[in-house]
């Protein structure tokens, strides 16, 4: 598959919200040293970064797509253009990413207890299993594009259709 960044006219082909070179001037004026490497595993450590924001946050983003059979959720009715906040965070997960951090690791309960002879290991009751960003989240939220409850994960926010 070819890296292809949306460039604000909702292509059907893209899989990223920034390019290489935008990433490597972000990372270059935060003095980012870990931002190395070729541009295919830059690429697809942005692709992973823009995949993680689609899962996570897919359908929170206040406004409707602006095309049918664009690839990603941006642009959309409230505004064409990528706000700046999103392009900032495609970089910092991008970041995480290059460094080895699985964005979307399968996750277990919390460990309320272990024992090691004879081992022995307890969960928290009603601990669903988070994978947080609370800077991340912050970032996005204070775009204004998002739904207030969309950042902590809160289900029943999305928008109803009734047929």
């Amino acid at each position: 598959m070819a890296f292809v960044t949306e460039d604000g006219t909702g292509l059907a082909e893209a899989n990223s919200y920034v390019s290489v070179a935008e990433a490597d001037a972000y990372h270059a004026d935060r003095g980012n040293a870990a931002w190395i490497g070729e541009d295919s595993a830059k690429q697809s450590a942005l692709i992973k970064a823009t995949d993680y924001l689609e899962q996570t946050y897919g359908r929170r983003w206040k406004g409707e797509r602006l095309y049918a059979d664009q690839a990603l959720e941006w642009p959309r009715t409230v505004d064409a253009l990528l706000p700046k906040a999103i392009k900032s965070v495609t970089c910092l997960l991008a970041l995480e990413a290059i460094e080895g951090v699985d964005l979307n690791p399968t996750l277990g309960r919390a460990i309320k207890r272990e024992k090691v002879d004879v081992i022995e290991t307890e969960f928290m009751d009603n601990a669903a299993p988070t994978n947080t960003r609370p800077a991340i989240d912050g970032l996005l939220l204070a775009t204004g594009y998002l739904t207030s409850s969309a950042a902590w994960g809160v289900p029943g926010n999305g928008k109803v259709i009734r047929v």
